[in-house]
């Protein structure tokens, strides 16, 4: 039990730095961009509260998944973005302004958005009645925790804005480590079962992740030009999985719930990773048909 609540806080630790990152990265400006850029927020937005459920609804469905790894996809489905998304669009050459503009928004609608997603897949898939926990109030509370954070990064940024801009990157690389390191030590730690869950969920986790990214991109690239639909692509392929871990271990107190996120840790690294190469490789090609010159 000690090591669990060990675990735990730890993983809000990791949690709190990448929020306070985020923070530092964020301004009242980008709230505005919100009202300007309507048109891609709004697609991202609809992707994300939209799409991302029927995603996971279909796989659930497609592979028989079973109840607590069912609710645990919707749980994943339902989190926001990770920050780490904007550290892949500015690596593969995505709008990174629209992905942090989409992490904020969505991380705090989500307090609304994720409880009722969650509470509903719960209901569903376990046949909760009456009887059931309801995971609305604690959902809730615990994003408000987490939001505290990042509204403190904010407000260094606000009041000291030349120490946010220095701290800013050193931030980000603390957060990355930190994060790293807890996943490596819970990979390690939970090698044996993390097989097991693996071989159980690991086809559904793949293909959700692969959706995501493949899906998201496609239908973003229908409204909004290549660097915004990669933005959105890598917000829907990149989730906060650590998010949904920790609110499957201490709100709804079931590590089942917890093992596709658990899994999609490592696979949307991959192909978060190769998507992104992928993408990048067939940009520069499309600019080398139209540089190359016309034969005679």
């Amino acid at each position: 039990m000690s090591s669990t609540v060990g675990t735990v806080q730890i993983l809000f630790l990791a949690l709190a730095l990448v929020m306070v990152g985020l923070g530092l990265s964020l301004e009242i400006e980008d709230f505005r961009r919100i009202g300007r850029d309507r048109r891609q927020v709004a697609v991202g937005m609809a992707l994300q509260f939209l799409t991302m459920p029927a995603l996971a609804f279909a796989i659930v469905y497609a592979f028989e998944v079973s109840p607590h790894y069912a609710v645990g996809l919707f749980l994943l489905a339902a989190a926001p973005g990770s920050i780490s998304a904007s550290v892949y669009s500015r690596i593969f050459g995505g709008n990174v302004a629209l992905n942090m503009s989409l992490t904020s928004i969505n991380t705090l609608l989500s307090m609304v958005t994720l409880p009722l997603i969650c509470g509903w897949a719960q209901g569903h898939y376990l046949h909760g009645g009456a009887d059931a926990v309801s995971p609305v109030g604690k959902l809730a509370e615990a994003m408000v925790t987490l939001t505290v954070p990042a509204a403190v990064g904010m407000m260094i940024r606000a009041k000291a804005p030349a120490f946010a801009a220095r701290a800013d990157k050193p931030m980000r690389i603390i957060s990355l480590l930190v994060l790293v390191a807890f996943s490596a030590g819970a990979i390690f730690k939970e090698w044996t079962s993390l097989l097991t869950g693996f071989a159980e969920v690991g086809g559904p986790v793949i293909a959700f992740n692969m959706a995501a990214l493949g899906v998201g991109y496609a239908l973003a690239r229908t409204a909004l030009v290549r660097a915004s639909a990669l933005a959105v692509a890598f917000e829907l392929g990149v989730r906060s999985a650590v998010l949904s871990i920790y609110l499957a271990i201490t709100t709804l107190h079931d590590s089942r719930i917890a093992l596709p996120a658990a899994v999609y840790s490592i696979t949307m690294v991959v192909f978060g990773m190769t998507f992104g190469a992928l993408m990048k490789q067939r940009g520069r090609k499309a600019v080398s048909n139209l540089s190359a010159p016309a034969n005679a």
